[in-house]
């Protein structure tokens, strides 16, 4: 299958990168997957042998099978689509957001289901109306539009082994944590909570890592190594639920607390594991560590070969591997379900 993806141009975007992971794991082992990508994309993938300059991507894309648009941040290549203007083997995919609290604004998200929002996280009626697909990272999703979120990429995984010594009970970090408040309450609480109690916890950013920037390596690396020695990873989402620290931890093999889920459709169990534990809002976080503080103690030891085994099961379901094959399936209308 040949596939031609418009990445944005100038700026990086982590549902793009997402995509790009998954189609380089992809064709480590499909040899039949052939995919070429436009130049200037800051990314932190080595892709210079799959990029191409304009010229030949559009002659490549006018004869692949498939063609992903990304969404970027006033960077979507709309331009080079239409240049292409070959929208019935076209998909997009929309990694945008609404923004600092706007996704608990009940009118906000009236507005993007009616069509009358037009800022950043709104629906692109224009290409919802063009494609032949339009995915999405974060609700609300409206007919014609199927969920796909973040995935875990293979960079999240490289310091995770089965047989870690992990000596960090808790992680809790953040890029930022003014919005929304419960980041920075949570944050505060946890210090307080593992202070009292005697638990390790961690919630310093690592020097040289930009959180705002994904394309970078400064840092990262021994981000991913403290996750690699932490037993629970605590998430909440910023300006959309979705958010690269829920993949971050679950990719790291540590377990993870996190605001209630709400990324795919309401009574989906896609990300019902033993692994991930929910709570609602700061008071239900406080008894949910409790609870937590006390399966560290007395169970988490003896349940490391069932939580093994559901890792690899975390992995083999939610891998950016597993999203380009949930589009490639919708492409070839293969029948899978997605709730």
């Amino acid at each position: 299958m040949k596939i031609a993806v418009i990445l944005p141009s100038g700026k990086s975007d982590y549902l793009a990168n997402t995509v790009l992971d998954g189609l380089i794991e992809l064709s480590k082992y499909k040899s039949d997957i052939v995919f070429f990508v436009t130049k200037n994309y800051p990314n932190p993938f080595a892709l210079e042998k799959y990029e191409k300059d304009e010229v030949d991507f559009i002659e490549f894309a006018k004869t692949a099978d498939m063609i992903i648009l990304t969404w970027g941040k006033n960077s979507t290549n709309i331009l080079l689509a239409e240049k292409i203007n070959e929208w019935k083997k076209t998909i997009f995919i929309d990694g945008s957001e609404l923004g600092k609290n706007n996704r608990f604004d009940n009118k906000i998200k009236q507005e993007v289901i009616d069509g009358s929002y037009t800022g950043i996280g709104s629906i692109d009626q224009t290409m919802l109306s063009k494609c032949i697909l339009y995915f999405r990272r974060e609700k609300p999703y409206i007919k014609g539009i199927i969920p796909l979120p973040f995935g875990i990429e293979s960079r999240y995984m490289i310091f995770a082994e089965k047989d870690n010594t992990r000596d960090i009970d808790f992680t809790c970090i953040f890029g930022q944590d003014e919005y929304p408040i419960l980041r920075k309450q949570v944050k505060e609480y946890i210090e307080k909570f593992s202070k009292e109690n005697g638990f390790k916890c961690h919630t310093k950013k690592t020097s040289g890592f930009n959180f705002d920037d994904n394309t970078k390596k400064a840092g990262r690396d021994d981000f991913y190594k403290i996750l690699s020695r932490t037993k629970v990873g605590i998430s909440i989402g910023g300006g959309g639920f979705d958010t690269a620290r829920f993949w971050e931890i679950l990719g790291s093999g540590a377990m993870l607390m996190t605001e209630k889920i709400d990324i795919y459709n309401e009574n989906s169990n896609r990300l019902k594991y033993k692994r991930i534990v929910e709570f609602k809002d700061l008071e239900d976080f406080k008894l949910k560590i409790k609870d937590m503080g006390n399966y560290i103690r007395n169970d988490y030891k003896n349940d490391q070969i069932e939580l093994n085994t559901e890792y690899e099961k975390v992995v083999k379901d939610h891998s950016t591997g597993a999203r380009v094959q949930e589009i490639i399936n919708h492409f070839n209308n293969d029948n899978i379900s997605i709730v």
